[in-house]
This record gives structure tokens, C-alpha cells and sequence, in this order.
């Protein structure tokens, strides 16, 4: 390992490649220019990580490195989105489209479909989300005679995914048997999960050389960002397509790996180290979001941090104010007055609602800050609400869309012909089934069989050859013809209408049909079919709503992280609250303090960390502390408002207070 730091070699790499950027730094520009092998860009919070990414990847294509043989991934679908948004604007729209930039999953269902045959599937295959696996695990517990109550259906694929993500060892066989029966019954049903998505491509790449050798050509750059946030599968991913000596580029921070209880492993950084033993490392430790006063108290509490490979984040915006800790004697008075200062603040000063944020450890912490925000009359957002793919007339659509593009969905089927309701009952659709399973059809195949028997068997032959010539439509026809036929011979629209309570839910309904509907239209302008929209659909569902602009946003730090606001509020800073008590009875205090890390950073101009000395529990007032992190702050940066000397600062701290909240007395009363 080496880590690159040299004055000279900057001075020669300047004289052979020219400056494109001249206002990059000296780390950045080394990062985007480096050639030789395996670098790890260890980049702090605001040090301008995406750019140094697309920048590196604008450089290798300006390099005349095919487009074809550079691969970057990271772990969302907006951070690729705008990666190659990007790109766009630095290399034109022609060119970036043909960069592979996607997601760890993306790029695993990319394998899949190329060699489905060599893991028993077909390429057009659905994608199994949650409510889905749901519904398969559902049939397999019933199946064995087991509980298929909703609890129990949840538990078991919390433990089935974390057996194919290596995270736990099976323990008995029944487990062994329900992981078994229920990856058959997703390859009858030419489908995957999202672990499939790692699992599968991993399977082909160790035991398929020639697939390995394949993508190994196309991954001859691969680029890796958000890397602290890699499972150990995912990892292993990389190994197999960037060998110890491969050009590979992983861009990570250690200081904010905080997804360890869904499978993320701060390890891996340190693992790179012994896995490519000429690793190099460039540090980007120049911040360009926050004030000196908030890096100096982050990088104090991180500090704390032994599993850490060490950085200091120094800022280029000045001093700043100090961080205020507040107290307050109840969750309520809490919220009261972060909601006071947010409305004085933003009066004051001229500031928009979203400049401003509140951050939490849990989200039931949320509740007394909804309530002030509400009595106060301020718009605020709630991150991490209902999806637009969890909506009842989206997943509507999409289980026709996914029965026309892959037959031998069932559970599509299943959702597809009770919507709108056709008559057909349980016990129909139940001989339906053991007719399917005799012959080994699907149930869409089996109903279009002519020895099929029963009352229903015309409704339900009818309605798998409407499916069949929507297909048609589909492959051959118009993209628009084909979506407003299937919306209408399918009465789905109809069905939405009659359904609404008034006129204003059913537009609000059909306006989020007309969405998918637009989505598809671009889709396919882009030369993309059915088949790839459906995944590319099921690949971003997780993703969720942007909030809306002009809103306060409340979140959890988990939901923070890559965000940043002018004004931030870490709240609930209570012993047993952050830190969170069930982290330090399973001694994820590092973690704990990374999450910490993360809230403190995402603010540019004003941090405020506060905590409620009491609180109810079961109807009793319970005394808090105040958390531990708040002690390992340098005390130099702290303003402890409530436990003020008397110092001219603190004179002035709360006087600011007392003249915001005059300012927004005045706003409410019409006096600006």
C-alpha cells in the first residue's frame, strides 16, 4: 500500500496530462488522473466525491479507453442517475449513454440475463420486490404445513436473506428446506429477488470462466463508489471482476459506514489493503460543504473511532458559529423550540423552509416535531413515506405489465385477474393451480389449454388471450397504443373510477397511472422493451419520493446520509436514544458514533444538537441524560446555551434566539 502524497510526482503528472479542471485540488486532480492499478480515493463528507468519480471516468474515456470496458457502480439509482447526468454535460449525451453506470443490482441482473440459461431461467424474468417475495414465501410455508401469518412470513425471509447474503449460518434443516422450496418456486416462476441479483452472478462468475473472463473485459475500469456501504457478497463481486492487479477504482469513507445491520462492512476498506497489495491510497480531505467549527467538533467525535483509517477534514468556508446544544426539560418543549427557531430563523434571515432539517436517531422521535411544525403552520416533509410503487393502482399496473412480460409469473396472475374482480373465486383459480402444477404450465399457459375444465374456464381462457394479444401489442406495436389498450380492455382504469370517493382521488389516481405511463413513453423512445422497463422499474422501487421543495424535512440519519442543509437539528440527543441502547448491547458503538458523524455533516452553516431531560414512558416521567457523544465533542466548539458563563458569546447566542423569534412574532402578524 502506498499512499500518494508527493509534491513531485504531482509537479510530473501536471507536465504529461493537462489541467482540464483547473480548479480542481491537488487530491482531486492526482485521484481523476492516477493511472497503475487498484486506488482507493478515501473521501470525507463534502470533499466533492462524485465529482472526482465522474471526472475519472470522463478522463479514461477522453484517454480513448472504449466506453465498453469501463464499469461504475454504486448502491442507488439516484446516485447513478446523476452520475450519468454528469457525464452528460462533461462528455454529451452520445457518449455517456454508452458508460455501463448502474447499481450492484443492476449490474448482477445485466449477468443474469445474458447467461439465464446457466441458472435456470429465461432472460425476460421478473423481479421478486418485498411484496412480492412475500406472496411466494406466503405459498411455500402453507405448502409445508407451516405458520404463513404475516409475521412469521417476515421473519422467514429476514433469516432466508440473510442466509444468502452469508450473514448467518443455517441452523437447522427446516430452514434449509423453506430456503430450497422457495428458490425452485422463484425459478418455476422465471423470477429473482434482489439477493438472487448478487447470489446468481456470483455463482456464474466463480464457476463459468469464460463469463468470468467476459465481464472482466468489460469491468477493465471499474469503478466502485459509496464503498464503505459493500457487504461482504459484494465484495466478493468485485474480486471476481477486478483481480488484484485490475484497474480498479473504489471511492469510500469508513467515517460514515453505517448500514452494518442490513449487511454493510466497514472491513472491506481495511480488507483492500491485503487484497491488492498495491493499493494505493489519496485522501480528498478538503471540505466544501460545512464551516471550520463543525468539522473541527465532527472530526473530534470520530476521532473516538479506533476502526477507522484516519482523515481530517479540514474546511474552506471560514470559521463559522459554534454548535449549540440546547436542553429542554420535555420532548415537547423540544420540539417547540426548534420549531420557534426555524420560524425565526427563516424570517430573520430570509431563508427558505428547506434550508432547514431535523434530524433523529428512531423515527418515533418525529412525532412531537410533527405536531409543533402542524400547531405551528409549518410545511414539512417526512422522508421515507409511501413509495410510488407501493401504491395500490401502481402495483395494479404493474402486475399486468409483469404477467404480459413474463408468462410464467403466477403471483402477477394472481393480482392481474382479481383486479378489477372478474367473478373468478379462490376455488377457481385453486383447480386452475392443480391443473397447472399436473401439467407443468404456468397458470396463465393453463388456462389458455383447451382440457381445461370447469364453470370459470372461459372467463379465465378469455383472460389470459387478452393477455396474450396485448403482448402482441407490446412487442409489435406502438408504445402508447399499447399502454391505453391494456389500461382499457383490462378495466383497470373503469374500475379506479368507481372505486374513488370523489372525483378528486380518482385524477389523483389516474395521474399517477399517466406518470408510469410517461416513465414507459421515455422508456421506449430509448430503445428500451417491456422487458427491460419492468426491471428497471423493480430495480429503482426502492427508491423513494423526492420530497417536495419548500418543506421542512424531518428524517432519520440513515435516511440523511449524502444530504445537506443549511440549518440542521440533531434531536433526541439522550443516553439510550443516540447512541441507541440495543447498539451498545451489541457493541456497535462505532457505528453508533459514525451515524453520529454523519448528522453533524450534513450541515453547512448551523448545527444544533439538543435533548430532553425528562420524558414519558408508560404513563411515568423518567429523568434522561444527555448522550455521551455530546462529551466527546472538543468542548471548544460547543455553546451549551442553557449552561451558559455569562461569556460575551453566549450574550449573543441567546440574543440572536430572542430576535429571531421577535422576527417571526412579526411575520405572524403581518409586520414585515
Amino acid at each position: 500500500m502506498v499512499i500518494i502524497g508527493c509534491a513531485a510526482s504531482l509537479r510530473r503528472m501536471k507536465e504529461v496530462y493537462s489541467n482540464h479542471h483547473s480548479n480542481l485540488n491537488d487530491a482531486q486532480y492526482r485521484a481523476v488522473h492516477y493511472r497503475g492499478g487498484p486506488l482507493l480515493v478515501l473521501a470525507g463528507a463534502g470533499s466533492g466525491k462524485t465529482r472526482v468519480i465522474t471526472e475519472r471516468i470522463a478522463a479514461l474515456v477522453e484517454r480513448d479507453v472504449p466506453e465498453d470496458a469501463i464499469t461504475a457502480v454504486t448502491f442507488t439509482n439516484k446516485a447513478a442517475q446523476e452520475m450519468r447526468e454528469r457525464l452528460a454535460s462533461r462528455l454529451g449525451e452520445r457518449q455517456a449513454k454508452r458508460l455501463r453506470i448502474c447499481t450492484f443490482h443492476a449490474l448482477g441482473l445485466m449477468i443474469v440475463r445474458e447467461h439465464a440459461g446457466l441458472v435456470g431461467r429465461r432472460a425476460r424474468m421478473s423481479i421478486f420486490a418485498v411484496p412480492e417475495q412475500k406472496s411466494a414465501m406466503r405459498s411455500v410455508l402453507a405448502d409445508m404445513k407451516l405458520p404463513s401469518d404475516s409475521d412469521h412470513v417476515e421473519r422467514i425471509l429476514q433469516k432466508v436473506s440473510m442466509i444468502k447474503n452469508g450473514m448467518r449460518e443455517v441452523q437447522d434443516n427446516m430452514i434449509t428446506a423453506i430456503v430450497e422450496k422457495y428458490d425452485k418456486l422463484l425459478q418455476q416462476m422465471n423470477a429473482v429477488d434482489f439477493d438472487d441479483l448478487i447470489v446468481l452472478p456470483l455463482q456464474l462468475l466463480a464457476k463459468h470462466p469464460e463469463v468470468r473472463a467476459l465481464w472482466q473485459s468489460r469491468c477493465r475500469h471499474f469503478l466502485v463508489d459509496e464503498y464503505q456501504d459493500s457487504s461482504r457478497m459484494q465484495y466478493d463481486f468485485v474480486r471476481l471482476l477486478a483481480p488484484e492487479t485490475a484497474n480498479l477504482t473504489v471511492v469510500g469513507d469508513d467515517d460514515q459506514s453505517i448500514y452494518g445491520w442490513r449487511g454493510a462492512e466497514v472491513q472491506n476498506l481495511f480488507q483492500l489493503e491485503r487484497d491488492y497489495p498495491s493499493l494505493e491510497i489519496i485522501k480528498l480531505e478538503e471540505n466544501y460543504r460545512s464551516t471550520g467549527l463543525i468539522l473541527q467538533g465532527s472530526n473530534s467525535l470520530i476521532a473516538h473511532n479506533r476502526e477507522r483509517l484516519g482523515k481530517t477534514l479540514r474546511s474552506n468556508l471560514g470559521l463559522g458559529k459554534k454548535i449549540r446544544v440546547w436542553e429542554a426539560e420535555t420532548s415537547d418543549e423540544e420540539a417547540e423550540r426548534v420549531v420557534a427557531e426555524i420560524r425565526g430563523q427563516r424570517a430573520a434571515n430570509h431563508l427558505k423552509w428547506d434550508d432547514f432539517c431535523i434530524l433523529y436517531r428512531s423515527s418515533f422521535k418525529s412525532r412531537a416535531f410533527e405536531m409543533a411544525l402542524r400547531d405551528a403552520n409549518v410545511p414539512y416533509h417526512v422522508s421515507g413515506g409511501l413509495s410510488f410503487f407501493d401504491r395500490a393502482e401502481i402495483q395494479d399496473v404493474l402486475a399486468y405489465l409483469r404477467l404480459i412480460g413474463n408468462f410464467s409469473d403466477d403471483l402477477a396472475w394472481m393480482r392481474a385477474i382479481s383486479r378489477p374482480r372478474r367473478g373468478v373465486g379462490s376455488k377457481a383459480l385453486e383447480v386452475l393451480g392443480q391443473f397447472a402444477h399436473e401439467k407443468d404450465l404456468s397458470l396463465l399457459e393453463a388456462a389458455l389449454e383447451d382440457d381445461f375444465q370447469h364453470p370459470k374456464a372461459g372467463v379465465l381462457r378469455a383472460f389470459a388471450q387478452m393477455l396474450v394479444d396485448i403482448e402482441h401489442i407490446f412487442l409489435h406495436g406502438e408504445p402508447d397504443d399499447a399502454f391505453d389498450t391494456l389500461l382499457e380492455v383490462s378495466g383497470l382504469e373503469d374500475a379506479i373510477r368507481k372505486e374513488a370517493e370523489d372525483e378528486d382521488e380518482a385524477e389523483r389516481r389516474m395521474g399517477n397511472i399517466m406518470s408510469l405511463r410517461r416513465w414507459w413513453l421515455r422508456h421506449s423512445e430509448n430503445g428500451g422493451d417491456l422487458s427491460s422497463f419492468l426491471q428497471h422499474v423493480y430495480l429503482a422501487a426502492d427508491d423513494k419520493d423526492d420530497a417536495p421543495q419548500g418543506q421542512v424535512r424531518l428524517m432519520t440519519v440513515h435516511a440523511a446520509k449524502g444530504l445537506e442543509f443549511s440549518h440542521v437539528f440533531v434531536v433526541g440527543m439522550e443516553a439510550g436514544s443516540f447512541p441507541h441502547k440495543n447498539a451498545l448491547e451489541e457493541n456497535r458503538l462505532e457505528e453508533e458514533r459514525r451515524l453520529m458523524y454523519v448528522a453533524m455533516t450534513r450541515a453547512r452553516h448551523r448545527l444544533t444538537l439538543s435533548y430532553a431531560k425528562t420524558q414519558k414512558k408508560f404513563g411515568q416521567v423518567e429523568k434522561m441524560g444527555a448522550s455521551p457523544f455530546l462529551k466527546e465533542i472538543d468542548e471548544d466548539v460547543l455553546n451549551w446555551v442553557d449552561k451558559g458563563s455569562g461569556s460575551e458569546e453566549d450574550q449573543r447566542e441567546r440574543k440572536a434566539e430572542v430576535d429571531a423569534h421577535m422576527a417571526a412574532m412579526r411575520e405572524i402578524l403581518g409586520l414585515n
